[in-house]
């Protein structure tokens, strides 16, 4: 060994070479960047970029994650009960012991509940959209039986004139958010919105807009941006570019789970606007089995937007045999595993053997619980939007329409 060094030392400092690594010190590294490191090559880009695009006010821009800190295993997060859900349904107060059940079994700490019309309950179109009222009055009575675990998101009908009203009262009582249904492109057997009796950026629904705003009250939007839905699209960036601070979730990966770019071109635009994993109990399956075909695209989303998706199912639970404690909870499981595990099989999609994301604990944290604390403490003031949407990404036309213009259904094929 003494030679080897000396004959080393002996070589001239000009054409001295580097000690190679071995193979095993490569194949070491290699294995740790694919474990530790493999985040950081995608995400510090974009949040370099997202400072170039995004919002002037960086004050309001969520967090950059600091990937030097330790962050918690699933198992670590539902042991300490921190997991936030930011969107479900639920028909009255009596049910509200099955969400806690599973909650405390699966480590959920708090629950948002969102105002419900009577055919979300029913799905019977003879119902329409009424009876919301009586449903914000069962999550009011359910945030005082249980509080601490569940937020009352309610509801109002874009037409009545006395919405504001009958909106602030219910904020005065405990509601914490609101829930919208203008931009539900649910078409009835008639040809008709469901939900859909003016635009989003009608004259009447401003004042709620800046109200929100202006008390930083989340509103929780279910908007179909696609061509499937004329105008809708153009009717959220109204109002998203007219109230920039206020905070807005567009859930269900904003309906742009297929054209992923849109959810990118929406998100890169607006910097108050947020996103959850739900997609619902009729649509669960096919949007489940979208990520299982192409986990690596998804889990790109999730590393390049680590601060702005939330976790949530969207369940409606009402009293039915279908919907009992075991359906809940394998909603619920078929989620998490998703979003933890490389491969995974749920009763709620029997006979499937499904793909899903495995994301590192410094993500999966903020998408359980992080990211809705941040969002809720964020005070938003002063947002200034500094790009617009790019219409090549949207996958659809602009169409030529004026301020508050709603666009009829398109026609049945």
């Amino acid at each position: 060994m003494a030679k080897s060094k000396k004959k080393q030392n002996n070589i001239p400092a000009a054409t001295a070479r580097k000690p190679r690594l071995s193979i095993v010190a490569w194949v070491l590294i290699l294995v740790a960047a694919l474990i530790a490191g493999r985040v950081l090559t995608v995400e510090i880009p974009h949040f370099i970029n997202h400072q170039r695009q995004g919002a002037a006010n960086v004050a309001t821009d969520a967090p950059a994650i600091d990937f030097s800190a330790s962050a918690l295993s699933l198992e670590e997060i539902q042991k300490q009960r921190l997991i936030i859900d930011v969107h479900e349904h639920i028909g009255s107060l009596d049910l509200a012991p099955i969400y806690l059940d599973i909650m405390n079994e699966l480590g959920i700490a708090k629950m948002c509940l969102m105002g419900s019309s009577k055919f979300t309950l029913t799905l019977d179109e003879s119902y329409g959209f009424t009876e919301t009222e009586a449903n914000n009055e069962e999550l009011i009575k359910i945030i005082d039986q249980y509080p601490g675990r569940f937020e009352a998101w309610p509801t109002l009908d874009p037409t009545d004139p006395d919405k504001l009203e009958k909106f602030k009262a219910l904020v005065a009582r405990g509601a914490t958010g609101l829930k919208l249904y203008t931009g539900h492109g649910y078409i009835t057997k008639k040809g008709e919105y469901m939900f859909h009796p003016v635009a989003m950026d009608d004259p009447g629904m401003l004042p709620v807009y800046a109200y929100c705003q202006e008390n930083f009250i989340p509103v929780c939007m279910h908007v179909n941006p696609s061509s499937a839905a004329p105008g809708f699209a153009q009717e959220l960036i109204a109002v998203l570019t007219a109230f920039p601070d206020m905070k807005t979730v567009v859930p269900h990966f904003m309906l742009s789970s297929i054209y992923s770019d849109r959810l990118r071109e929406f998100l890169d635009t607006f910097p108050n606007l947020y996103t959850d994993i739900s997609f619902g109990d009729f649509f669960m399956a096919d949007g489940l089995k979208r990520i299982s075909r192409s986990p690596r695209k998804f889990r790109q989303i999730f590393n390049d937007y680590p601060t702005r998706i939330m976790y949530a199912t969207d369940l409606v639970l009402i009293n039915s045999p279908r919907q009992d404690r075991q359906w809940v909870r394998e909603q619920h499981q078929a989620y998490l595993d998703m979003l933890t595990k490389e491969r995974y099989t749920t009763p709620a999609i029997p006979g499937e053997d499904l793909r899903g994301l495995a994301l590192p604990n410094h993500i999966l944290e903020r998408v359980l619980y992080k990211n809705y604390l941040d969002f809720s403490a964020k005070r938003p003031k002063g947002t200034v939007i500094t790009r617009q949407i790019n219409w090549d990404k949207m996958n659809q036309e602009k169409l030529d329409r004026l301020p508050g213009q709603a666009f009829p259904p398109p026609p049945k094929k």
